[in-house]
């Protein structure tokens, strides 16, 4: 016999909890615990859970799913049918059942609303959504760049695992049945937004890369019982990346069933214009140094460099320093021996080892930790590895070529870089300018991204881009540069269906915002610049309109005290964007009051 929902015992409370937990798992498949009956009696008030489908046999007997302890119900009084709809349906009781102020005719169905009044004999129940279970939100493309940014603040002030999943719909039209999943299937804490059509993006919140996959893995099962074929991808901070440009790369790759891509092609320009200076440096094994903003280009740069060596037919071995702990870096760049660690079951050479005669490219080397800075420079100065755990050290032959976005030099003067080290692979260095610097290569690049994003999409024509487009991708200051701009493009691929990429295509709320309304202690939305056709008219337009973002900045900052982020709340506007706007206007960045 089936427990019931005793509302009469205090001590059943529990039991029943359990039996609505069953009963959801048993009903028609779709277990969302929305629903809930509200029970008021003189025995006390009882709230339960209810399934989202399925049958409720309501009444004093202990067969029934709801059992109520009033001398004045019937044995099995009434059902609830929960599904599309709610029916209630009086099963000839002897007092009645009466819902609001008509009375239910016996035997017959008759529909039942949430929030309305069921009297039955003392007792009063209510079918009622519960206000923790609000419908989950399908949140747009800038809201979700605009959380990824603050996560990777937030991680990079605080040790804070999270990772990001790209989630591609084989058949687009299916996105009204994959959405309900997502609602069941992922933490209520984690944002999912839509990318494009029939494509997805989530915040994976306060999790570990394997933990991460393992949901991932989890919800793309329950898709594919459902019939809806997905492919996944997932990025993981800072081990695939440490940028939101960088995690939505290798999510976006990975979905398409793509490593994500290492080198790319650098602007024309900015070849043509380093050419001789690397020939010379590519002739030689003096060390380089590249240094410029994260998304700028560094790696083509090593790549660059490396195939115009003589090393060209060795091998080139890129290690991003940032992605592995401590011990993992030693020992993928020196190697081990059997035995020297638990789970070394046999010797391994190290990536120096592996790279003889090649070239080896140490990304992001300001992220590398103190105990690893010393052992590296040791195998510089002597072109010898020692593996852990061994006695004897190897020969080796290869050219270091490392990169960063940090300034070493004054990392160095704080303590958080060898600067002996520094010095060591700085036989020469090599700034690439940032993409806002180089706004005459924007356009070229942008037909070569575009041309790539297709390919990758497997269109066979590639659209236009509008003029105001144009002009809006010029005019933004890029802040993760060439990175952000294939992202930016690869979406707009995907949203273009006209042929033309126009300014809806774009992510207008962080490329083109404008300040016009005064600050106020409210926030204050960003209203989206609008694009000027004749560029006289918007050289005329743009003193007047940087005149008055500049004050409103100022002021938002004098309001919060100095305080960015909460400056940049107050404008409506991330606080990356205020940062860069406040680079744009030559003005200071405030300082933390103590």
């Amino acid at each position: 016999m089936e427990k019931s929902l005793n509302v009469s015992q205090d001590d059943d409370a529990a039991d029943a909890f359990e039996t609505a937990t069953r009963l959801r798992s048993a009903s028609a498949g779709k277990s969302g615990g929305k629903l809930s009956l509200l029970v008021m009696g003189e025995r006390g008030v009882q709230t339960f859970p209810l399934p989202e489908r399925g049958e409720l046999l309501v009444g004093r007997s202990a067969e029934c799913h709801v059992r109520i302890d009033d001398a004045n119900l019937s044995r099995k009084h009434l059902l609830l049918r929960l599904g599309e709809r709610i029916e209630i349906e009086d099963l000839e009781s002897l007092n009645g059942t009466r819902v609001g102020d008509r009375k239910l005719a016996a035997g017959t169905a008759q529909p039942l609303r949430e929030g309305e009044v069921i009297t039955l004999g003392d007792t009063i129940m209510v079918v009622q959504r519960n206000a923790s279970e609000r419908p989950r939100h399908l949140w747009g493309h800038g809201y979700f760049e605009a959380r990824l940014e603050d996560e990777c603040v937030r991680a990079a002030q605080s040790p804070r695992a999270f990772s990001i999943a790209r989630i591609r719909l084989a058949l687009p039209g299916q996105s009204g049945a994959a959405e309900p999943i997502f609602a069941e299937e992922l933490p209520a804490g984690d944002a999912v937004a839509a990318y494009a059509p029939g494509e997805y993006e989530v915040l994976l919140l306060d999790r570990e890369p394997d933990v991460a996959h393992a949901g991932v893995a989890k919800l793309r099962t329950r898709l594919a019982v459902e019939g809806i074929a997905a492919s996944v991808g997932v990025a993981s901070y800072p081990v695939d990346g440490r940028t939101p440009e960088a995690l939505v790369e290798v999510a976006g790759a990975r979905a398409r069933g793509q490593a994500p891509a290492t080198f790319r092609p650098l602007p024309q320009g900015a070849i043509e214009r380093l050419r001789p200076l690397l020939e010379r440096i590519a002739g030689g094994n003096i060390n380089v140094l590249i240094l410029g903003e994260t998304g700028v280009g560094k790696d083509v740069l090593a790549e660059t460099i490396h195939r115009m060596s003589a090393r060209a037919k060795m091998p080139l071995l890129r290690l991003n320093c940032a992605a592995l702990s401590e011990t993992l870096l030693e020992s993928e760049l020196f190697g081990y021996e059997k035995g020297a660690f638990t789970g070394a079951q046999a010797s391994k050479p190290g990536l120096l080892e592996t790279a003889e005669g090649g070239t080896v490219f140490l990304d992001e080397l300001g992220e590398m930790p103190l105990a690893i800075q010393a052992k590296l420079l040791r195998v510089i100065e002597e072109r010898k590895v020692l593996r852990v755990g061994a006695v004897k050290t190897r020969d080796i032959d290869v050219r270091f070529i490392a990169a960063t976005n940090r300034d070493l030099e004054a990392e160095a003067q704080r303590g958080r870089f060898r600067a002996d080290l520094y010095f060591r692979l700085n036989g020469i260095s090599l700034t690439l300018p940032p993409l806002r610097e180089r706004v005459d290569e924007i356009e070229g690049l942008v037909r070569v991204l575009v041309t790539q994003a297709c390919k990758q999409a497997g269109f066979a024509e590639e659209p236009r881009v509008s003029s105001a487009a144009m002009t809006l991708l010029k005019r933004y200051r890029w802040p993760g540069n060439i990175r952000e701009l294939r992202n930016v493009l690869e979406r707009a691929v995907l949203l273009c269906t006209g042929g033309m990429i126009l300014p809806e295509h774009l992510p207008l709320e962080k490329m083109g915002p404008t300040l016009t309304a005064a600050a106020t202690t409210q926030q204050v939305p960003l209203a989206e610049e609008s694009v000027v056709a004749d560029p006289a008219d918007a050289t005329q337009e743009r003193p007047r309109v940087e005149n008055d973002e500049r004050q409103r900045i100022l002021e938002a900052l004098q309001k919060c005290a100095g305080n960015q982020t909460r400056a940049a709340q107050l404008l409506g506007i991330s606080r990356r964007t205020l940062v860069s706007r406040l680079a744009d206007f030559d003005l200071p960045r405030p300082r933390k009051r103590r």
